[in-house]
């Protein structure tokens, strides 16, 4: 048990441990996550994505939310994020991570760091670095920022800038490495896990290592720009634990559950909420449970954990490296023109097939 508290501990990214000793609200939180986790055995959500923007000036060549669009409606005001706050620190929640399209585009991003801020989260943001500014990133400190991570795919500008569609992107993430350094931030570095890529993804981690960053792969996963790349498989899944084990100071999000072992969140501990209060299981699966703005939070977060494949709770990313959940779940809506789906919508999901999310007293298709 020692030992997997020490691994735990060692790939946390979500949040900061001393931030958590001055945070009691957030400490017990987790006290109370681990309790549900260890001892009843239910789940308890972590961590909320908020996809408070769309727009972005990068052109990422592997960009998983490339579908995603402006609606026609507005988007979610100040007063829902405040009881979207709310609702999601009432579920455990510890940890808001804002990121897009590119959130630092967002007008109002410092208020809505406030208001998580304000509840008890630890506040990140995940940008691609080119708007970060001095002002800009004191601002959000000061409203409550704890950490950044900044997209980064090679230390070679050539070829970073091309899979990021941004000239100078490169430059820009290293400059923002030391605005956010000297402002006080957390400072990592999110970089994707191509398979076959290694070479270069050990240049980024030895960057990170030399400058103190903590580094999150996001494993690939073949959903928007994406759809069409060769995708994960055993072998591949294997190459990146080698990775891992070579750098302590990186980490995936599923590495680190209330269980103490490695857990695909979607669904359960992290739930991902765009602008347009659309909620999904992670920012990798576009299935739709539901909309903060017609139902309270929970209630859809309960619907996604009766969803089976978030239910069996793989040992690893679903998304990126399940071969039957992308056959089945991912690849019959990755084509479509727009993300996300509703659960109603999709072809696999039916009453049949996932008795659980259609309840008895629910209308049939």
């Amino acid at each position: 048990m020692k030992d997997r508290i020490q691994a735990y501990r060692s790939r946390v990214t979500t949040v900061s441990w001393g931030w958590l000793l001055t945070n009691p609200r957030a400490a017990w939180r987790i006290a109370r996550g681990f309790f549900r986790g260890l001892v009843l055995r239910k789940n308890t959500l972590k961590s909320v994505d908020i996809l408070s923007t769309f727009d972005c000036q990068a052109r990422c060549t592997m960009c998983s939310v490339a579908k995603f669009r402006r609606e026609s409606g507005p988007p979610l005001t100040l007063d829902q994020y405040r009881s979207l706050a709310d609702q999601a620190a009432g579920l455990g929640a510890v940890s808001a991570i804002f990121l897009g399209g590119e959130p630092l585009l967002q007008d109002d991003l410092c208020e809505l760091v406030r208001i998580f801020s304000a509840r008890g989260f630890f506040v990140s943001v995940v940008s691609n670095g080119i708007a970060v500014t001095e002002p800009l990133i004191r601002r959000l400190r000061e409203a409550g920022l704890r950490a950044m991570f900044l997209s980064l795919e090679s230390l070679d500008e050539e070829v970073n800038d091309r899979l990021r569609g941004h000239p100078g992107q490169c430059r820009k993430v290293q400059e923002a490495v030391r605005i956010g350094k000297e402002q006080g931030l957390t400072v990592g570095i999110c970089t994707v896990f191509v398979p076959g890529e290694t070479e270069r993804l050990q240049g980024v981690l030895g960057y990170c290592r030399e400058n103190g960053l903590r580094a999150f792969l996001a494993p690939l996963a073949r959903v928007g720009k994406a759809q069409d790349m060769d995708g994960n498989t055993d072998d591949s899944y294997e190459e990146l634990m080698s990775v891992l084990k070579q750098h302590p100071n990186a980490t995936v999000d599923w590495a680190c559950s209330y269980f103490l072992r490695p857990r695909c969140p979607a669904g359960k501990e992290k739930l991902a909420i765009t602008c347009y209060g659309h909620v999904m299981g992670c920012c990798l699966n576009h299935i739709s449970f539901g909309n903060v703005r017609d139902e309270p939070l929970q209630r859809i977060w309960e619907r996604a954990t009766k969803f089976s494949a978030y239910r069996d709770a793989p040992d690893r990313c679903l998304a990126a490296f399940d071969q039957q959940y992308r056959r089945d779940i991912l690849a019959p809506i990755a084509r479509l023109p727009h993300s996300p789906v509703a659960y109603t919508d999709h072809p696999a999901i039916t009453p049949s097939t996932e008795p659980d999310l259609f309840p008895q007293d629910q209308e049939p298709r």
